[in-house]
């Protein structure tokens, strides 16, 4: 299974939307909505339907495409694609998907200035997310000793391979999306043009529901809160993606310290910014996810990113004074539902 390094938040998908208000001639026949769900990458998906598509074909396509994007970049298998990249000294030939997967995650981690990096394991481990919480907070020593074994430069593709540079490469941060783009390309090739996926969170949407556009809800950063149980804000991503970050539900407790789990692999620390999560819109769900983990360590910053990239656009969520506040770019409010 793929391991998410970076939990992302819930986001909750919604049947209901507005519809053009006055009267209609006659009330039109109604759309009957199909949803299958199930269990893949370590995490759960779900995918709403309409259309002819038959269900067993629908679930055997899902199912298909998520076992192939696992092959190809879980870290937790040794015969996965990305297993034999960072076990080699060296270039290793791997299929299409994954040089495309891998070399998106350098765009990222280049047009971030590495605020966004797919090497950064090595500091997960360090500072307790995924292993055993150290019993003291990391010294400057130990942080620049892991870092020393990071670096996103240092991983290279070329049109038929991948080479980790030594690192310990992770898609983790940004394979989620992709599967959820994988799994939107099996739809259409069922014939399911009105579809809206989503793949523990993340969210890819193309034409409409019953009642009009699909919508996606986004949570409001609650420490404690369950998923899905108090929505912030609503969005019609129409033939796009939804992609959501947040530090409020991993975290860490060492030597009395709380840490959330965003790292910054810049200074080979947890994040101390005021963003709570980032929910990024575009065009396709690899993009989106990405993007999002960027925001969290960026920060307002990042916004700079999401405006120099056609058809992206962000909303972040920030604690100030402890009251939540946004910051978004500036054409999120046409995907915005109004209240």
């Amino acid at each position: 299974m793929l391991r998410s390094l970076l939990p992302s938040t819930a986001v909750l998908c919604l049947l209901a939307c507005s519809t053009a208000p006055g009267p209609v001639p006659s009330e039109p026949a109604p759309v009957e909505v199909h949803s299958l769900r199930g269990e893949g990458l370590g995490t759960t998906w779900s995918v709403l339907w309409t259309g002819s598509a038959p269900e067993d074909a629908v679930q055997e396509a899902v199912v298909t495409a998520l076992s192939e994007v696992d092959a190809a970049m879980s870290t937790w298998r040794d015969d996965s694609e990305l297993a034999h990249i960072r076990a080699a000294e060296g270039p290793v030939a791997v299929s299409w998907e994954t040089r495309h997967v891998v070399q998106a995650a350098l765009d990222i981690a280049r047009d971030s200035g590495g605020a966004f990096d797919p090497t950064v394991q090595p500091l997960v481990e360090l500072w307790g997310f995924h292993g055993k919480v150290p019993d003291t907070v990391p010294t400057e020593a130990e942080v620049d000793a892991v870092r020393e074994a990071m670096g996103w430069a240092k991983v290279q593709v070329s049109a038929t391979s991948v080479d980790s540079g030594g690192t310990a490469l992770d898609l983790s941060a940004i394979a989620k999306g992709w599967a959820v783009d994988r799994v939107a390309f099996a739809l259409a090739g069922e014939g399911a043009a009105n579809f809206l996926v989503e793949v523990g969170g993340e969210t890819r949407a193309s034409g409409e529901g019953a009642r009009g556009p699909w919508t996606v809800g986004v949570e409001r950063p609650k420490v404690g809160s369950a998923p899905g149980s108090d929505l912030y804000a609503a969005v019609r991503p129409f033939d796009g993606a939804v992609a959501t970050s947040g530090n409020y539900r991993s975290r860490v407790v060492i030597d009395g310290q709380s840490f959330g789990h965003t790292l910054d692999p810049r200074v080979g620390r947890p994040t101390d910014n005021a963003v709570r999560s980032a929910t990024v819109i575009a065009p396709d769900c690899l993009t989106a996810d990405g993007l999002a983990t960027a925001l969290m360590v960026m920060g307002e910053e990042g916004l700079t990113l999401v405006e120099a990239r056609p058809g992206v656009e962000a909303l972040l969520l920030l604690d100030e004074d402890g009251e939540l506040a946004e910051r978004t770019s500036t054409g999120f409010a046409r995907f915005r539902v109004a209240e």
